[in-house]
C-alpha cells in the first residue's frame, strides 16, 4: 500500500513539475535561403520630367560643341543632350571622357539657365562651371583658381581666333561706347616679360593710366593686357560688333574699340 502511494505521489510530482515548466518554443523549420541574385532590390526612382519651358531651353542649346581651355591647348568634344538625367539633362564627353580638362570628372549633367547660360552640374546638382553666352554662338566660363574655358561649335572657335596682325595699332578704351577714356597702341615689338609692347598715349584717365600696361598677347581668342608688375591682367573678348569687352565684366564694363 505504501509503495502504491509513493508511486502515485511521484507521478503527481512529475506531472505538477511539467505543468509549471515554461512552454517550449515550437520547432521552426529554417527558411530556404534565397537563390543568388534574387534578393529584393530597392527600386531606383526614374528622373522626373523637366518643366516644359526648361525642356524647350535645353532643346535650343543642345548639340555638339567643343570644350577648350583659354590657351587652346586642352580641349575635348562634348555633346549636350535633351535626355533627362538625375541632375538635369544628359551630356557626354566622347570616348574616354575628357582627361585634358580635369573639372569634367565632376560633371554629371547640364542645365540651361534663364539668363542664357549653360551650367554644368555634378551628380548632386551642384554647379561645376557656368558658361555665359558670348558672341558667335560661343560660351565662356571663368573658374576661380583654374582659368577660363570656352564652349562653342568647333567652327566658331576657329573663326573667333584673332591674329596678331589684326590687333596691331591704336585702340580706344571706354566705359560706354563713344566716350573714350584712354588710348593704347599695341606694338609688334617684344615686351620685356613676354608678349608684345603696349604704349599708353597722353591724356589717359587716371584709373586706367594707373594700370600701366606694358604688354599684350593673344590667348584662346582673347586679348590679354598685363600691367608692369605682371600681377594684374585684363582679358578682352571679341564682341559681335567687332569691338572688344573686358571679361568677366564684374560691374564695371571696359570696352576696347578702334578710334
Amino acid at each position: 500500500m505504501l509503495g502504491v502511494m509513493a508511486a502515485g505521489s511521484t507521478a503527481g510530482d512529475v506531472a505538477q513539475a511539467q505543468s509549471n515548466a515554461p512552454p517550449k518554443p515550437p520547432v521552426s523549420v529554417p527558411a530556404k535561403p534565397a537563390a543568388p541574385g534574387t534578393a529584393a532590390q530597392k527600386p531606383v526612382p526614374a528622373p522626373k520630367a523637366p518643366d516644359p519651358a526648361l525642356k524647350a531651353e535645353a532643346e535650343k542649346r543642345a548639340g555638339s560643341l567643343m570644350l577648350a581651355s583659354a590657351d587652346g591647348e586642352r580641349n575635348c568634344p562634348v555633346e549636350l543632350k535633351t535626355a533627362v538625367a538625375a541632375s538635369g539633362f544628359a551630356l557626354s564627353f566622347g570616348t574616354g571622357g575628357c582627361p585634358a580638362v580635369p573639372f569634367t570628372a565632376q560633371v554629371a549633367g547640364w542645365l540651361p539657365d534663364a539668363s542664357g547660360s549653360i551650367v554644368m552640374v555634378s551628380a548632386q546638382g551642384r554647379q561645376v562651371a557656368e558658361f555665359t553666352e558670348g558672341a558667335g554662338g560661343a560660351y565662356e566660363a571663368l573658374r576661380e583658381g583654374d582659368g577660363v574655358y570656352f564652349l562653342a561649335p568647333p567652327a566658331a572657335l576657329q573663326e573667333d581666333m584673332a591674329r596678331p596682325e589684326e590687333m596691331l595699332g591704336t585702340w580706344d578704351l571706354s566705359r560706354t561706347a563713344g566716350t573714350p577714356l584712354c588710348r593704347w597702341v599695341f606694338g609688334e615689338g617684344a615686351a620685356a616679360k613676354g608678349g608684345f609692347s603696349v604704349t599708353v598715349m597722353p591724356g589717359c584717365d587716371s584709373a586706367l593710366a594707373g594700370f600701366a600696361p606694358t604688354s599684350w598677347r593673344l590667348e584662346g581668342g582673347n586679348v590679354l593686357v598685363s600691367s608692369g608688375s605682371g600681377a594684374s591682367t585684363l582679358r578682352f573678348a571679341r564682341q559681335e560688333d567687332g569691338g572688344w569687352a573686358k571679361v568677366p565684366e564684374r560691374g564695371r564694363p571696359l570696352l576696347m574699340s578702334r578710334p
